[in-house]
């Protein structure tokens, strides 16, 4: 069985961290389930992008996808040789990272995101603190005794008086005063009477002198005038 050379590990996207080998001389890339590595992304084409193992080296190349097929970020735009710590984008969402193997060895040059999980951090006990001494008094001097603290009363709070309702202002009625209805004098209907039969004579008197003078001055003229 030849030993295995590279490897691709996915940095983001569907199951982050899983390991896929290089093993075949042609891996292809896609969300169809028919692929040699499966990436189930809406933004990953059925057939996206394929790897072929050269004497060059692995060379990347895009199968006419939508999305694109990116190498550290600059979409491909012709087949491409791949360099360790490569990272291959399928499209803006799904990243993996080119690795090699060291021959000869069974590790990994690994990127440093996986180092925490193989090496774990030592935890470190905290030391105890030792409890705060208090000085002791020189010799010859007695412990002052602590003074007992007497509580201060408090004032009592004052009762609040109730307060009593002010009963509004009654209104002040005003007197009503009956107008009585004015008397017209007698007088004063025949003067204006008087009035009206004066200014009807002399109009009757206008109208005679001037259409009719014969019939106004006969009596004056029976009378010798």
């Amino acid at each position: 069985m030849s030993p295995i050379s590279n490897r691709l590990i996915v940095r983001t996207g569907p199951n982050p961290g899983m390991v896929f080998d290089l093993t075949k001389e042609i891996t292809s890339l896609g969300r169809d389930v028919a692929n040699d590595i499966v990436l189930g992304d809406p933004e990953v084409s059925r057939q996206h992008a394929r790897i072929t193992r050269t004497p060059g080296g692995y060379v990347v190349e895009d199968m006419g996808s939508t999305n694109g097929t990116f190498v550290n970020g600059e979409r491909l735009t012709a087949p491409r040789v791949l360099r360790d710590s490569d990272l291959v984008g399928l499209s803006e969402k799904v990243t993996l990272s080119f690795e090699a193997v060291v021959p000869g060895t069974d590790e990994t040059v690994v990127s440093q995101a996986e180092e925490p999980e193989r090496y774990p951090p030592t935890v470190r006990e905290p030391m105890p603190v030792p409890p705060e001494s208090k000085p002791s008094p020189p010799p010859g001097m007695a412990t002052p005794s602590p003074r007992p603290v007497t509580p201060t009363p408090k004032p009592a709070a004052a009762t609040p008086s109730p307060v009593q309702p002010v009963a509004p202002p009654t209104p002040i009625q005003q007197p009503v005063v009956e107008e009585e209805p004015r008397k017209r004098s007698p007088w004063l209907m025949a003067g204006c009477g008087c009035l009206v039969i004066i200014a009807v004579l002399v109009a009757v008197l206008w109208y005679m002198d001037a259409n009719h003078p014969d019939i106004l001055y006969a009596p004056l003229r029976l009378l010798g005038f």
